[in-house]
């Protein structure tokens, strides 16, 4: 039987609604809270002091806001998860990311990481990024090293994804050394000139050159302030991961709170948080950070001249 398009409307208004109309959600765009949480920072000292902590044995220690964020899988911001890697002297450690790209810094530390017929030998200070989905192994042979690792599986774990094997993976791995990366830092400073009180540089890998990244989701590179230096004010429009390698007497203003660096602690500087830099120690900070791209190239600018009162000093989650 062929049913008319009238007759089809007929239907429709008498049937229940559908299961698709059960899933459609509206939202009423919410007023702007005077004192948004959101909007603070986050400093993980717990995760840094156990990594450190030479009690805490070999594997990995998350940071993970998931159930704060309203997920079901573990998440440090939207798209990335952040972890700190312990390796005891002479152990070894496997750990398989659906991640579609890794990101580690070595904190602390010497040894190698191996990942079907490629090898990255690595020590503190180096940067590596390798493909998700396959088995990495890691050993630290000489002494005990911690590293930072990122990976983009929040994203993956969203969209229902998979990671690509190794032989279809679409990130190469790359290697950046300590020896280098000082170099660059330095080279930076002579291009600037005495004057200059800060320097950043980014990282990119050859694939994502022209993006100025290191992987689709990840952003990350090197930031400094000279002793006495104060950074200005200004916003990005994505999360920030930053740690603190070198920060006596730092801290940073974020959204008019005060929020104290701590050597080795990562802090979370949400997407559109005004925020500065403050160095009133004797030596240069250096800090590393991870930028949470998604789908979008970083904006920076700086914040318009607000007309709010001073807030007084908030606690900030640990």
């Amino acid at each position: 039987m062929v049913m008319s398009s009238r007759g089809f409307r007929h239907l429709a208004s008498r049937a229940p609604a559908t299961i698709q109309a059960g899933r459609a959600q509206y939202l009423a765009t919410p007023a702007v809270a005077d004192n948004e949480s959101s909007a603070q920072a986050q400093v993980f000292a717990d995760q840094a002091g156990r990594a450190f902590d030479s009690a805490t044995k070999t594997g990995l220690i998350e940071l993970d806001r998931g159930e704060a964020m309203g997920v079901d899988y573990p998440a440090t911001t939207a798209n990335l998860l952040a972890r700190y890697l312990v390796l005891r002297e002479g152990d070894e450690f496997e750990f398989d990311a659906q991640a579609s790209s890794v990101l580690c810094y070595v904190m602390k530390g010497s040894g190698r990481s191996f990942q079907e017929d490629e090898m990255i030998e690595w020590t503190q200070g180096d940067v590596f990024l390798v493909a998700g989905g396959t088995t990495i192994l890691n050993e630290a042979p000489n002494s005990d090293a911690v590293l930072f690792v990122v990976t983009d599986e929040p994203l993956l774990a969203a969209l229902g994804c998979t990671a690509l094997p190794f032989d279809e993976a679409q990130i190469l791995s790359a290697h950046y050394t300590a020896k280098t990366i000082a170099a660059q830092l330095e080279d930076i400073g002579a291009r600037a000139g005495e004057s200059a009180r800060q320097a950043n540089l980014g990282f990119a890998s050859s694939q994502f050159e022209a993006r100025g990244c290191v992987a689709p989701a990840i952003g990350a590179g090197f930031a400094t302030l000279e002793p006495g230096a104060d950074q200005s004010p200004h916003c990005h429009d994505v999360d920030t991961i930053s740690l603190g390698l070198e920060c006596d007497s730092v801290h940073a203003m974020v959204e008019e709170v005060q929020v104290g660096w701590i050597a080795n602690a990562a802090m979370l500087t949400p997407a559109g948080a005004v925020h500065s830099q403050h160095n009133h120690g004797e030596q240069r900070l250096i800090s590393f950070y991870v930028q949470d791209l998604g789908p979008r190239n970083v904006r920076t600018w700086e914040p318009r001249v607000s007309n709010k009162p001073e807030l007084e000093d908030v606690e900030i989650p640990v």
